[in-house]
């Protein structure tokens, strides 16, 4: 029997402002996979009581999290972008109780389906639930035999194969038009560095990933499926890192050249741009 949803969803519209569970691994809202129903749910509080009493459980797994205020003028934003991470349920925490609803019940899950297929915005939400689920577990500082990987590498592994990805490119300054300079490969790729020097490129599952890197809108990006990432890694580079800003999972070379292995096809080959397309490095530490 359906439950009526109409009176928490009126409560979620009117409230100022709601504090969500965010994982520190990943600098994303933490996961859970609820038991009972398997659903993968987002837990949110509307006190930071509430939530310190959460997180107390999974500080005992040596799990962190912390919360993030959101106003309600945030609410459909927020709500919506949990569509692109692969989010259907959604675990209220108040005085008066806790109740879940439905991520689709709460607001209308976006349709790009009536624009072209090249206008279509890149979106990986397998991929994105199974990194965060995936980091939130590998990151804990803890022995490896304690943590449960397997199950989670092996699915990880297999929707970064089959995904698409968005790659940046800064455009060189010209007279041709920006299809032209793509054509002409007149763009240079972007680079980040660890603390320890090493050599990165950033790499995006989704525009909500893809945006916060792009705050001041100097790159545009190229729709890739993992088959040609080779093709673009520059001189230098160990490979590429996976939505620095969010779970930043590294995919080395060996990864890049392993997966095709893995999964039945032939290992792509590696093609390096020219030396001129690398950008000025964008330092950012893992």
């Amino acid at each position: 029997m359906a439950v009526d949803k109409t009176f928490l969803m009126r409560n979620i519209q009117k409230k100022e402002d709601m504090i969500v569970a965010f994982c520190m691994f990943t600098n994303m809202p933490f996961v859970v996979c609820d038991p009972e129903t398997f659903n993968d749910q987002i837990w949110i509080f509307d006190t930071e009581e509430q939530l310190q009493e959460f997180a107390k459980k999974y500080a005992e797994k040596k799990v962190l999290l912390k919360g993030i205020k959101f106003q309600n003028q945030r609410f459909l934003s927020f709500f919506s972008m949990l569509f692109t991470i692969g989010v259907n349920e959604l675990v209220f925490v108040s005085e008066s109780g806790t109740d879940t609803i439905e991520l689709a019940e709460l607001v209308k899950r976006p349709d790009f389906s009536q624009l072209p297929k090249e206008q279509q915005p890149v979106s990986n939400p397998e991929l994105q639930l199974t990194g965060l689920y995936f980091m939130q577990e590998a990151s804990r500082p803890v022995p490896n035999e304690q943590k449960n990987l397997v199950d989670l590498e092996e699915e990880l592994a297999a929707n970064l194969y089959k995904a698409k990805y968005m790659v940046p490119i800064e455009l060189l300054e010209g007279t041709e038009s920006d299809l032209e300079k793509l054509k002409e490969k007149k763009y240079r790729l972007p680079i980040l560095k660890n603390k320890n020097g090493d050599v990165l490129q950033p790499l995006f599952t989704d525009p909500n990933e893809f945006a916060k890197f792009n705050r001041e809108n100097k790159f545009k990006a190229l729709s890739v499926p993992f088959a040609n990432l080779a093709k673009l890694v520059i001189k230098d580079s160990k490979g590429f890192l996976l939505n620095p800003a969010g779970f930043h999972i590294a995919m080395p070379k060996e990864l890049l050249e392993g997966l095709p292995k893995r999964f039945g096809a032939a290992a792509p080959a590696w093609v390096n741009p020219p030396e001129e397309e690398k950008a000025a490095p964008v330092d950012k530490e893992d």
